[in-house]
């Protein structure tokens, strides 16, 4: 999903990332303790390297100042702590595992009441203030295990680096981010470190047929850094600029651990949200690599795991490999709508594995560009209770109707999970069959209206991926659908032209395409232009500026043209508006020419809709 224009916040839940970052404190605790008990038996005493320091820590930690103000000054004595690090020696432990204790304790106290009074701006100067601390040259040493760092000060540069990670990977979740911070490349070394050193962690893991020792537990924290920071969709292309995902997949492939399966799994779905990551994922094959992993009877997944595999799999994959798999999609689709279910039952639509249920409905509206995949959900999933059709459609209408009160508060998950919701619909409404059961329902057809006309929504434009529109472009195409408006006297006020044929006007031709294909349709769009004197161009670009009254418009564009030009591709099948742009087009009997972009394959509404066509359809391909 994309950021709105005031920036973005982790919008989807991540309850298991909070739980492994838990695991991480222990672990270095318990790390801490160990050494301590060393050094006890050893009977040194303190060099009081860190005495000083922890006196400053406890001072902070007693001051009543409100949480802000010490989780500033703790970030500054945490430099002091690195800088102290170089002269340590092995009996200043006790008093170092005390100011790593504190600082984390100072932090949480302050991400308490982040979350309470919605402090996303706080959170983002700790979040880069903590980047800021990483990027120091020791501590990168330290995570490219640089010979030049003394063997007796590399625990405590593995300690540190390890809480800060931990602090940061926690800190992330109440950061605001906007799209701007993608061109960011202060950070790019950091974060191509983290993830060399844990390809260089796992790929030694491997070979020795090793777990992870206590040293390569930074590595662990860095897969939960990364895990809680993609899922920041905005976010995501900064990861992608720095060979992330490459990496991850490499990685997944090798390992045999289950908490870094678990972590991996997790870091590749949020990547695969975002257009661009899907995208990414595909090229590296991934799509293959997941189902191998899934496949792997050695290293059987859990629940929790495979359901998130698979939903990244249902992600990737186009028409034909869903048909060509559907078996294995079906069994996805069973799982989607289950946990769909459960989610729509409890007060903050999570289901038992903490996934909020915007997380199942976002990769419905990938699927459902398929009219297989739609028919299947409605009509023969195997869920718990069994739903019939009439249930599964007024299961996506209550939360629909649940969720429409997001233009008054403009929380960014509800905003989402609505967009999401108002695209399932849309699919729904294409279809005569399922058209009076959404027909029926007074409260739907008022929400419709409601997100169709309320000038705000228009703020969520930027909020969704090309698999969905907009909310008020959804609202209005179900509304079209499910009334006609397009073809009866709503549509088209009395004495407009439908048919621009007269002798003092040329002929006017209508081009229909995919937005993703703009600079394909820019070439057709030249190639006509040499022909001017002898038509005029109807294109949405010049002649819908703004959403307001859009299918009005594009219905009168579809009504004074002589012809239709559809710029055909996989883009194109997958977009609910060029599939009602069709549908009106064959509707009004227009001759359609198609113009197929590569080799698109199959779509089963376009040719339902030109086996209707009685006019004549020239086939063209460029």
């Amino acid at each position: 999903m994309n950021e709105n224009k005031e920036g973005e916040v982790s919008v989807l839940n991540d309850p298991d990332g909070v739980e492994d970052g838990k695991l991480q404190i222990e672990a270095i605790n318990k790390a801490l303790d160990e050494l301590y008990a060393q050094l006890t038996q050893s009977k040194l005493e303190s060099s009081k390297i860190f005495e000083k320091l922890l006196r400053k820590f406890d001072q902070l930690q007693a001051n009543e100042t409100d949480p802000r103000t010490r989780c500033r000054q703790s970030i500054l004595l945490c430099g002091e702590l690195v800088d102290g690090i170089t002269e340590a020696t092995d009996t200043d432990v006790n008093d170092f595992r005390g100011c790593l204790r504190l600082l984390y304790r100072l932090i949480s106290d302050f991400e308490s009441s982040a979350r309470i009074e919605n402090n996303n701006l706080f959170a983002r100067e700790i979040f880069f203030a903590l980047l800021d601390i990483l990027t120091g040259t020791k501590i990168c040493s330290y995570l490219n295990e640089n010979p030049r760092v003394k063997i007796s000060n590399k625990e405590f540069y593995r300690m540190l680096t390890d809480v800060l990670l931990t602090i940061a990977a926690s800190t992330v979740r109440n950061t605001l981010f906007t799209s701007a911070d993608i061109s960011t490349r202060k950070y790019t070394e950091i974060f191509q470190i983290m993830y060399k050193r844990v390809n260089r962690d796992l790929d030694l893991i491997a070979k020795t047929d090793n777990r992870l020792s206590d040293d390569s537990q930074t590595t662990s924290c860095i897969l939960s850094f990364f895990w809680s920071f993609s899922n920041h969709t905005v976010i995501v292309p900064w990861l992608l600029n720095i060979g992330l995902i490459e990496v991850m997949l490499k990685c997944l492939q090798i390992t045999k651990i289950s908490q870094t399966i678990c972590q991996l799994i997790n870091i590749i779905h949020n990547i695969s949200r975002h257009d661009d990551g899907t995208d990414e994922l595909n090229q590296f094959n991934g799509l293959q690599i997941l189902k191998d992993v899934q496949n792997n009877t050695t290293q059987k997944l859990d629940d929790f795991n495979n359901l998130v595999i698979s939903m990244v799999i249902a992600q990737l994959s186009t028409v034909e490999q869903i048909r060509s798999d559907n078996k294995r999609m079906n069994r996805i689709l069973n799982q989607l709508l289950q946990m769909t279910i459960d989610a729509s039952k409890t007060e903050n639509h999570l289901n038992e594995k903490g996934f909020h249920v915007s997380e199942f409905l976002a990769v419905f509206t990938r699927l459902f560009v398929d009219d297989r995949s739609l028919e299947y959900v409605l009509n023969h999933a195997e869920t718990d209770p069994q739903l019939k059709v009439s249930t599964t459609i007024g299961l996506f209408v209550d939360l629909l109707i649940d969720f429409q009160n997001i233009i008054r508060t403009k929380d960014h998950l509800k905003e989402f999970t609505c967009t999401a919701l108002v695209n399932i619909l849309w699919s729904i409404s294409f279809h005569d069959r399922y058209k009076t059961k959404l027909k029926q329902n007074d409260k739907l057809l008022k929400t419709l209206r409601n997100l169709d006309t309320d000038k705000s929504a228009k703020t969520i434009d930027q909020y969704v991926p090309r698999s969905m529109e907009s909310i008020n472009k959804a609202a209005s195409g179900i509304l079209y659908n499910l009334n006609d408006i397009l073809d009866e006297k709503k549509s088209i006020d009395p004495g407009v032209q439908l048919v621009a044929n007269t002798n003092n006007e040329k002929p006017m031709i209508m081009i229909s395409y995919a937005h993703d294909n703009d600079s394909f349709c820019d070439k057709i769009l030249e190639i006509l232009e040499k022909k001017h004197n002898l038509y005029r161009i109807w294109i949405d670009r010049n002649h819908c500026s703004s959403s307001d009254d859009l299918w009005e418009k594009i219905s009168r564009g579809i009504g004074q043209s002589r012809l239709v030009v559809c710029l055909l591709s996989e883009e194109y099948f997958n977009s609910k508006s060029c599939r009602k742009e069709a549908a009106l087009a064959v509707k009004r009997k227009k001759p359609i020419v198609p113009i197929y972009l590569g080799n698109p394959g199959d779509c089963d509404w376009l040719g339902l809709l030109f086996y209707f066509l009685d006019t004549l359809c020239i086939l063209m391909n460029i």
